[in-house]
């Protein structure tokens, strides 16, 4: 018989407490969530790198949630999601962050996910004669569309509080000049509903009034949006017109929103000759009667170039300096679609940034373009006085072209970029 009475305190203590060290990882965990378009849990492969070295899997924790663990005495890693559109078996949109755990151990990645909802058509009677309109515009979280007549039929997600934006227009046209009226709601989407949109004149539309930067020498005057974020999933541009130089003008303001939805301000400044763009960006509340957009950083010199190889170096030494960050998109013809975010703390004093190779981790294989193969770059140095940790661990995206943006509420950030395209030798 075993005499357990035997063996020494200390060892049964740390049994008990589960303080053995048996079959557990030591060192600081880092958490990755992966969300469709619409804010929901999506899934794809995730894989990470501990300093230098070789792509592993994360494990998946739950569905949506991968974690991986970075052990002591070391602080950088790298994470990579590969999300494939269902469908598009051939092509790769792989994102890729290079962090360090004092930037963040919690980080989000935007993958374009339709697998994981279901859909319903609804039928909105709509009438905007109080405010003089007779054209309606309706979005919700997957569709937009106008009319002239009632009803309008929209595709909706299936949810029992999924938000629209309704617009009442005069005139035969969808027009910022003709815009009389807005209303936001809240609506049930099960499968085969009416619902009765009713403009009164509360509904009037009102606006606020936008100021932002000067034209920089070099530049085209402000290409200017402003957008309205809701926290699950719903984005609706164009809701502003502004220009000249300095940039300014007015937005439509829209109530009956909620904590934690937000406005986007944004204005872009092009030199299409160097491929250069300058921007200013700025999330207010959606309650805000004013907006001023932050001043814009340097632009990138004319004389920056990138040497053609499969994957080639990036100088990230942007001439303002202290960058909370740098982003680089490299999209070839036939791939790779891929978007990287590198962190000052990362690079260590490094002004080099080498794209890395996962083409050996699992699902990652057409991430390295063939020979001949013409690529797409941009690089691109952001500011902000939010640390990228928090921009790359927020909960809420908006659609950007064919990625997403981070949506920081309260925060600002201003970014200067420069392009070209390489043949791979």
């Amino acid at each position: 018989m075993t005499r357990l009475r035997t063996l020494p305190f200390w060892i049964l203590a740390a049994a008990a407490l589960g303080l053995s060290g048996c079959n557990q990882q030591q060192g600081t965990e880092v958490t990755v969530k992966l969300i469709n378009q619409w804010g929901t849990p999506a899934t794809a492969t995730v894989v990470y790198q501990v300093g230098n070295g070789d792509w592993k899997l994360a494990a998946q924790k739950d569905y949506g949630v991968y974690t991986f663990v970075v052990p002591p005495g070391e602080t950088r890693y790298g994470v990579s999601a590969n999300c494939l559109p269902v469908g598009l078996s051939t092509i790769g949109f792989f994102s890729t962050y290079q962090l360090t755990t004092n930037d963040t151990t919690e980080v989000v990645f935007p993958c374009l996910n339709l697998s994981d909802q279901s859909f319903s058509e609804i039928s909105l009677d709509w009438d905007a004669s109080a405010l003089g309109a007779n054209r309606f515009e309706a979005y919700d979280r997957i569709d937009q569309n106008d009319s002239g007549s009632t009803p309008l039929t929209l595709d909706a997600i299936i949810g029992e509080d999924e938000p629209f934006l309704f617009l009442a227009y005069s005139g035969g046209v969808v027009d910022y000049a003709n815009l009389e009226g807005v209303r936001f709601e809240r609506f049930d989407t099960t499968p085969n509903q009416t619902h009765s949109v009713t403009f009164t004149a509360s509904d009037t539309a009102t606006f606020g009034s936008l100021t932002g930067p000067s034209t920089p020498t070099g530049f085209n005057d402000c290409d200017f949006d402003s957008g309205l974020v809701i926290h699950n999933g719903l984005y609706v541009p164009e809701l502003a017109q502004a220009g000249g130089n300095p940039c300014n003008g007015d937005f439509l303001r829209v109530p009956g929103t909620s904590p934690g939805d937000v406005r986007m301000f944004m204005a872009n400044y092009r030199d299409p000759v160097n491929n250069r763009t300058l921007v200013s960006i700025l999330f207010t509340g959606t309650d805000a009667a004013s907006a001023s957009l932050p001043a814009l950083p340097s632009p990138w010199p004319t004389s920056y170039a990138v040497d053609a190889a499969a994957l080639p170096s990036f100088d990230l030494n942007h001439p303002d300096g202290d960058a909370t960050g740098y982003l680089i998109f490299y999209n070839g013809d036939r791939g790779p679609f891929w978007q990287i975010y590198v962190s000052p703390d990362w690079l260590a004093g490094a002004t080099s940034y080498s794209l890395p190779d996962l083409s050996q981790a699992p699902d990652f294989g057409g991430i390295v373009p063939l020979k001949g193969d013409s690529v797409d770059w941009e690089v691109i140095a952001f500011f902000s006085d939010r640390p990228i940790g928090d921009w790359l661990s927020t909960p809420t995206w908006m659609p950007a072209g064919p990625v997403s943006m981070p949506v920081l509420p309260g925060g600002g950030m201003t970014a200067a970029s420069i392009a070209g395209t390489l043949t791979v030798p």
